[in-house]
């Protein structure tokens, strides 16, 4: 039996921490917007009691980092939409041929978005409307899930270009 690929232990762990910290915040989303609206009905009967008027605004960035961090375990495990017309035409070298460079030109692209998304987000010194945080924390939310789909996208090129040098067999490392 073949060991898996070096590489795509990381990618493992990579998903695995991006899965745990997407829990954790849908989670989280649950329970602030459960408490807001525990709040508003409470208010109307406990003149102390008032509506949370961050949580709306928390939930949001919540959102924008789970949409994210759940962008890179949908690239690593393949559930992007695809058109596999053309590739379903091609003969097994052709589809490991045309899967690389799909890799490929993710790859580039995931670097290029995380190179702009950290000079962006560096850029970033407004405060949140009513949370006490910088902007940049919400925003650096896009270099982070760009980079880890980077690693991915290398991982995944480098499988599946050693797929089709192997002629479709497994690797033995």
């Amino acid at each position: 039996m073949s060991k898996p690929f070096p590489l795509r232990r990381v990618s493992d762990v990579l998903d695995k921490v991006c899965g745990a910290l997407i829990v954790i915040l849908l989670g989280a989303m649950v329970l602030v917007t459960g408490a807001q609206i525990l709040a508003r009905f409470l208010c109307d009967f406990v003149s102390w009691i008032r509506p949370l008027s961050w949580s709306e605004e928390l939930t949001r960035y919540m959102l924008i980092w789970s949409t994210f961090l759940g962008a890179t375990c949908v690239y690593y495990h393949g559930g992007n939409i695809a058109i596999t017309a053309v590739q379903g035409l091609l003969p097994k070298k052709g589809q490991d041929v045309l899967k690389t460079m799909i890799h490929l030109i993710c790859l580039v692209l995931f670097v290029v978005l995380t190179i702009y998304g950290i000079r962006y987000t560096q850029k970033l010194g407004k405060n949140a409307t009513s949370l006490p945080i910088k902007m940049r924390w919400i925003f650096i939310c896009v270099p982070v899930s760009t980079c880890v789909m980077a690693w991915h996208a290398l991982v995944l090129m480098l499988e599946s270009g050693q797929t089709m040098l192997l002629g479709g067999k497994e690797a033995k490392n």
